[in-house]
């Protein structure tokens, strides 16, 4: 029989338990069974006999805290994970995953330092090295410089290594032909990502550019379907290592190779460490330097990275584009409500639809600022976290002690049907951008739905995205540059309903005609971009051959 089907092998596990319903270790087995085959009770059940058995096995302990964190119950998950530190202290997996469980909790400092810890156990770890540069970004108490350094160290520790030397290319040196154009993403599926990379992909003329997609996630829905039909070539890496999948990309000649997750989750950083493509470009799915010169070029805009302002803090050489770094579209199309909540209210209503990792106290500190400033109004917050009832008592205590009272904050949970989670903007007089992690999706949905947001600018691309954004729609009156500014900005706008009325009246007009919604001019500007990369790379290329003449 084929055990490595999940039916057949869940049977042969049933098998084993009637045998020996005292083996931890079979316990543990099906219980990864039932994870995989997604049955979260089941599997919770399977787990805790088996660390009943065997409290010792941390592993057990781990998987459990994965299947509680994927059901939302993140504090359930956290003890879980440090159950599996201290009866393993020497496993790295629940290190990594009791850090990003504080991290979308919002215990940013706490995250940190699990990391930092987890580093000086796993040194070699790659994985766990990443997520510390990921977190660094989500605390106004790590300056810029400190981030780039910290991308150079995980650069030189991690990536360095691996890069060939000498290396050579058979690619065809021909300068203006069809370009064979590699995009790397654990995101074609519906997620935060995909509402910018479909419409490059729709957009792309197939004369200049030959598209492969190559999907480092096992994710699969009707998102994935669609942005499948739009690749000419498509490729899983999820069961390939990553010199394997550079050997993959080799053989299919990419000449200009895009990194869409830089750090995050799923991302394969060390794929492109291997420099398995003459060009490669860093682009969209991570608000920063990868720390790796064998990335060539990071694709931004002038406003995300001002010239003179961030270049020195990357790798790559900043390629800053003529209307923006983004092109959005809606993954389904909503009509907005025509007039602000707040006319049928009476008072205003702010609001973020961003993860709560954004949420820091700092943040809280000057929402709840703006909240003093406008007595009436109320503020929503939507994450996915708010689902684990600790970290919304969490939340909601940091602002009392800011001096709000918790009536006048509400925290939704995740909304899985994506008509509902755009419907809840209807709720919303005005979007509130956190800070120093600005939102992009966020940002692009709210005021797709007619909802106005203020943002606070900051120093690098992390905290200036929102700037690029508003600049894009010729909304930079809503651009601050300190929080006072930006609590002035947002009570100046609360108080002013009429004001609020014409935003929103105008607002997906206003979106339409901006180039956020200028699918093609953004895709053309890409491919220029690409041109211009691989002409400096064939010109370098000449004049490193003629050097060793």
């Amino acid at each position: 029989a084929d055990i490595g089907r999940p039916a057949e092998a869940l049977a042969m596990g049933r098998g084993a338990l009637s045998l020996c319903p005292d083996y931890a270790d079979a316990w543990f087995n099906a219980g990864n069974l039932l994870k995989t085959e997604r049955q979260p009770d089941r599997a919770i059940t399977a787990y805790r006999r088996a660390v009943r058995l065997k409290p010792g096995m941390g592993g057990a302990h781990s998987n459990m805290g994965d299947v509680y964190r994927d059901l939302g119950e993140s504090s359930r998950a956290v003890d879980c994970y440090h159950a599996a530190i201290q009866a393993q202290p020497d496993l790295p997996q629940p290190v990594v995953n009791l850090g990003e469980a504080l991290k979308e909790q919002g215990r940013i400092t706490e995250a940190i330092a699990v990391f930092q810890s987890g580093i000086e156990r796993h040194p070699d770890l790659a994985l766990l090295h990443s997520n510390l540069l990921f977190a660094l970004h989500y605390t106004p108490w790590v300056p810029p410089e400190v981030i780039a350094r910290a991308h150079t160290h995980w650069n030189e520790r991690h990536a360095r290594p691996l890069m060939p030397r000498n290396r050579q290319f058979s690619n065809d040196r021909t300068p203006g032909r069809r370009l064979r154009v590699g995009y790397v993403s654990p995101d074609f599926r519906a997620h935060a990502c995909a509402h910018f990379i479909e419409p490059l992909l729709r957009e792309h003329d197939r004369a200049t550019v030959e598209v492969f997609c190559y999907a480092t996630s096992d994710h699969h829905d009707a998102i994935t379907e669609r942005m499948r039909s739009l690749a000419d070539g498509w490729r899983s890496l999820t069961n390939l290592d990553d010199a394997v999948a550079a050997a993959l990309v080799e053989r299919d000649r990419i000449d200009i190779l895009v990194d869409l997750a830089g750090h995050t989750a799923h991302s394969r950083p060390l794929l492109f460490a291997r420099k398995p493509a003459p060009v490669q470009v860093a682009w969209l799915g991570y608000p920063d330097t990868t720390g790796m010169p064998a990335i060539d070029h990071r694709l931004t805009d002038a406003v995300a990275d001002p010239p003179g302002l961030t270049d020195d803090w990357h790798a790559e050489r900043l390629v800053r584009l003529p209307n923006g770094f983004l092109a959005f579209q809606p993954l389904r199309f909503v009509t907005a409500r025509e007039e602000p909540p707040a006319l049928a209210n009476g008072f205003v209503t702010f609001g973020s639809f961003n993860n709560a990792a954004k949420v820091t106290p700092e943040v809280v500190r000057v929402w709840s600022a703006i909240l003093a400033r406008v007595p009436t109004a109320r503020l929503i917050l939507k994450s996915r976290a708010f689902g684990d009832p600790p970290t919304r008592a969490r939340c909601l205590q940091r602002f009392a002690g800011n001096g709000v009272e918790p009536g006048r904050v509400d925290l939704l949970p995740p909304m899985d049907v994506i008509d509902h989670h755009l419907r809840a903007y209807d709720r919303i007089d005005i979007g509130l951008d956190p800070f120093p992690y600005n939102g992009t999706t966020t940002t692009c949905e709210a005021l797709w739905m007619g909802v106005p947001v203020v943002t606070l600018a900051g120093r690098h691309h992390v905290a200036r995205v929102g700037a690029s954004l508003l600049s894009q729609c010729g909304l930079a009156e809503f651009i601050a540059t300190d929080e006072a500014g930006y609590v002035e900005t947002a009570a100046a706008l609360a108080a002013d309903t009429g004001r609020l009325a014409a935003l929103r009246r105008g607002m997906r007009e206003r979106m339409e005609r901006s180039a956020l919604n200028d699918h093609r001019g953004f895709a053309t500007a890409v491919e220029e971009a690409y041109r211009d990369m691989w002409r400096s790379w064939l010109g370098c290329e000449r004049e490193e051959t003629a050097a060793d003449r």
